[in-house]
């Protein structure tokens, strides 16, 4: 890892050797381009340097490291971690580990995505499982995988899996990190499995689970109400929230194996919803769900690069801030001084190539007018 600049540009440099061949690393800085555009809208068709299927043989058939590309941003993450720890020694931050499932709404025929294309909570498409590390100002995407269909491993157990890729390193220290799920995730087994992994959970929970003297969660009347759940070895403290979205307001409850107090454990739970920021983001600005790749390979390709887009961005702006402290920035202005650090070369090529064309047209205007 090279030690000398900032963390963004420190990812970038250590990224480029994963293209050992000089048209896919040209094929890379130009779909870094795309992505930096910061529109959500990384289609091929929209370079002008390399052409559309040139960025389609790169994703789909180059013979590029995927693997490699994944192991320097997690180094590049863990280091970032550990960085901030070592800073603050005595007030270390606690790691909070965010896990959900987003979907991927695509329509049209993908053959070879046959078992991973399904239809979830009435969303057709592709279900990735995702995990996000959360650490005083760092916002880390970790790891993901695909939820396959029924009669495979659920989100749930996907979730577990993906714990099991948090190096040991991260999970030691005197604050317990604390795992944030949502109602998709209350199941006995992955509440068991966190809590042996020697995390802390809170989780929602649905408002008809019984617990076991018979009643349900709606039942409770006081929030902070120390309960065991059917099914938990664990008595869990309970609390909840009322949202008032529609007209009807909606109860939400939320529980974990620590006595936090209603009130807290209430405002605790919103913590999860910064995972659905990063979601928003990760797919409005760096195009997450764009992909259209025929094979499995090309669209793996796709999501890595689109997290290592907003992976870069948010390293930028910890170093050089485009917005105060604790507030969410603003993306757009961010990928576009990221882009023109890092591919500047990519955008006068396709701005030269503008201009011959816009010159071509100015010198053939006479003739077309007489």
């Amino acid at each position: 890892m090279n030690p000398k600049g900032q963390r963004s540009r420190r990812l970038y440099f250590d990224i480029l050797p994963c293209f050992s061949r000089k048209q896919h690393r040209e094929s890379f800085e130009v779909f870094l381009d795309l992505l930096l555009d910061g529109s959500g809208r990384p289609l091929p068709e929209r370079a002008t340097v390399k052409s559309p299927s040139s960025i389609s043989r790169f994703f789909n058939h180059a013979a590029w490291n995927t693997r490699q590309l994944c192991r320097v941003m997690r180094q590049h993450a863990l280091q970032a971690l550990q960085d901030m720890w070592a800073q603050q020694p005595s007030q270390r931050p606690r790691l909070e580990l965010l896990v959900d499932l987003t979907s991927l709404e695509k329509t049209g025929k993908f053959s070879e995505l046959a078992d991973w294309v399904h239809t979830y909570h009435g969303v057709h498409g592709v279900h990735l499982v995702v995990l996000y590390l959360c650490c005083g100002a760092l916002r880390l995407p970790w790891a993901f995988q695909v939820w396959r269909g029924k009669g495979t491993p659920s989100p749930a157990q996907l979730a577990l899996k993906l714990l099991r890729t948090v190096p040991a390193v991260l999970l030691a220290g005197t604050r317990r990190p604390r795992l944030h799920a949502d109602g998709g995730f209350e199941s006995a087994e992955f509440i068991h499995g966190v809590l042996g992994r020697g995390l802390d959970i809170v989780v929602g929970v649905r408002c008809t689970r019984k617990l076991e003297d018979g009643r349900q969660m709606r039942d409770l009347m006081v929030r902070g109400s120390r309960v065991k759940p059917l099914g938990l070895d664990h008595t869990m403290c309970v609390s909840w929230v009322w949202l008032y979205r529609n007209k009807e307001p909606e109860q939400r409850f939320v529980m974990s194996n620590l006595d936090l107090g209603g009130k807290y454990l209430a405002r605790l739970g919103k913590r999860r919803w910064r995972i659905e920021a990063f979601f928003k983001t990760v797919k409005g600005r760096f195009g997450l769900e764009r992909f259209a790749q025929h094979s499995k390979q090309g669209v793996l390709r796709w999501w890595c690069l689109s997290g290592m887009a907003f992976l870069l961005c948010h390293l930028q702006n910890l170093d050089v801030p485009v917005s105060g402290p604790g507030s969410w920035p603003d993306w757009g202005d961010l990928a576009r001084t990221v882009r023109f650090s890092f591919v500047p070369e990519v955008r006068r090529q396709a701005l030269q190539l503008e201009l011959d064309a816009l010159d071509a047209f100015q010198h053939a205007l006479p003739a077309l007018q007489t």
